[in-house]
């Protein structure tokens, strides 16, 4: 997972980095992570999205804000990127684009018949919220 930040997503890119896992020896996949969403306009987000992904999957993710009384996986994360799609502006305190990230990690595991745990890692320049 490449976590970049929404105000300025081609700044936090690292594509030497990027090309370094494609050229590893694995089955490595790289996913782009569109974090703190919630900063710029829905508009610049689908735009973003569309853009990044012409390279890489790319997910809209929204950190929770207030103390995290549970896991990410919590109820409501899935909601990030019909959000985006309508124009919703994403407020409030909870987190979004947690289901789908963790939907895309089970299905690569699932597609590749990985019968033991996946081994995530997660890249990005300080700042950009790679512990949310």
């Amino acid at each position: 997972l490449e976590v970049l930040d929404a105000r300025d997503p081609l700044a936090c890119r690292a594509p030497e980095i990027e090309a370094m896992i494609l050229r590893a020896a694995g089955d490595k996949k790289l996913v782009l992570v569109l974090n703190k969403i919630d900063l710029v306009p829905p508009s610049v987000v689908q735009a973003w999205l569309k853009y990044l992904r012409q390279s890489f999957p790319a997910v809209a993710f929204k950190a929770s804000t207030q103390q995290q009384k549970s896991h990410l996986s919590a109820a409501g994360g899935a909601r990030v990127n019909q959000a985006v799609r309508s124009g919703e502006v994403l407020t409030g305190s909870g987190s979004a684009g947690t289901d789908i990230l963790l939907q895309l990690i089970k299905n690569y595991s699932r597609s590749h018949d990985k019968k033991k745990a996946v081994t995530v890692g997660i890249i990005g320049y300080p700042n950009v919220g790679k512990s949310s």
